[in-house]
């Protein structure tokens, strides 16, 4: 090759090269193009995280310059919705509110198409003020009191289903406090289940139940929190109680695996950052949920270490062997 065509091969490479470089830069800072899809598992009727996130896509799309919408898609125990986040192009245009069922207790249950690691935590967001229920005249008023009750009675413990957290915190305490539940999963969980007679006890979220609360019809045995609910400061967490650990219903932002680096960047400091105005401070107040932003390392750590806790307490009840 002579030295000319030499040098117009390198300028040609070059070129090339530059060219790709601009190209991929531009890409970079041009995202986002299109509506930002904000997907959640579960049906939008008394569902806080749906409420919360409805309120945030406005001022979302107001920092991103795009259309950010929420979009319910529940079923499965909220594994089909999960899946097709996991499945779905990483290119940033598709997140999702996913709950620690999905993500740690189904998937130990080996009723998930996808593993915990098909998806990248951008961080957890809050915690569902999950809750033991009951009518507001049962004989029982603590779980200590319930276990005792449950000794000699039969106890209807109405649910979402074996893999849910709140079913597993539940069947722990009762394996905890000696006695055994007579369990139903219902597709629609509400407070009527217990205000009407067909269950004697309840796993729901605050929200769901506050009416019934505020009415009188129901109270509160126990919340499903590391600490107690700022609005219901006399009712113990189960830790507390001495009926199980402090674990808790969170929901964490994620994207799929593949998902460029500077884009689960701009998406996370994007969300925590409107998660963080007062406006969505004080709603979040007034529905109920208890946020506790973290980065996503510490969100992957606390994964891993409840993947191993709730797989111990699934085998020791005889879920998972």
């Amino acid at each position: 090759m002579g030295v000319k065509m030499k040098k117009n091969w390198f300028y040609l490479v070059f070129s090339l090269t530059l060219a790709a470089f601009l190209f991929t830069g531009t890409a970079f800072a041009a995202w986002p193009k299109k509506p930002i899809q904000i997907m959640i598992p579960w049906p939008a009727a008394n569902d806080p995280s749906t409420m919360v996130a409805t309120a945030m896509a406005p001022l979302m799309s107001e920092e991103l310059g795009v259309p950010v919408k929420v979009v319910n898609k529940p079923g499965g125990g909220a594994v089909l919705a999960t899946n097709e986040l996991a499945r779905s192009r990483p290119d940033g245009y598709t997140m999702g509110l996913i709950s620690i069922g999905p993500m740690i207790t189904q998937v130990l249950r080996g009723k998930t198409p996808y593993k915990n690691q098909d998806l990248r935590p951008l961080g957890l967001v809050w915690s569902s003020p999950f809750t033991l229920a009951c009518r507001a005249d049962a004989p029982y008023n603590n779980l200590n009191e319930l276990a005792e009750y449950g000794k000699t009675h039969d106890l209807r413990l109405a649910h979402w289903g074996l893999g849910a957290v709140p079913t597993l915190i539940a069947m722990n305490a009762a394996k905890i406090g000696g006695f055994k539940w007579k369990e139903t999963a219902y597709n629609d969980l509400n407070p009527l289940l217990v205000i009407k007679g067909d269950a004697d006890v309840v796993t729901l979220s605050v929200p769901a139940l506050r009416d019934y609360l505020e009415s009188g019809q129901a109270k509160l045995l126990a919340c499903m929190l590391p600490n107690r609910i700022s609005n219901y400061p006399d009712v113990l967490t189960v830790q507390e109680q001495n009926f199980g650990d402090a674990y808790s219903i969170w929901f964490g932002a994620f994207v799929p695996l593949k998902t460029r680096d500077d884009v689960v960047k701009k998406l996370s400091n994007t969300f925590f950052k409107v998660m963080a105005t007062p406006k969505i401070q004080d709603y979040i107040k007034k529905i109920g949920i208890i946020p506790h932003p973290t980065g996503p390392e510490e969100a992957r750590k606390q994964m891993d270490s409840e993947l191993a806790n709730f797989g111990a307490i699934m085998k020791d009840l005889g879920i998972i062997k």
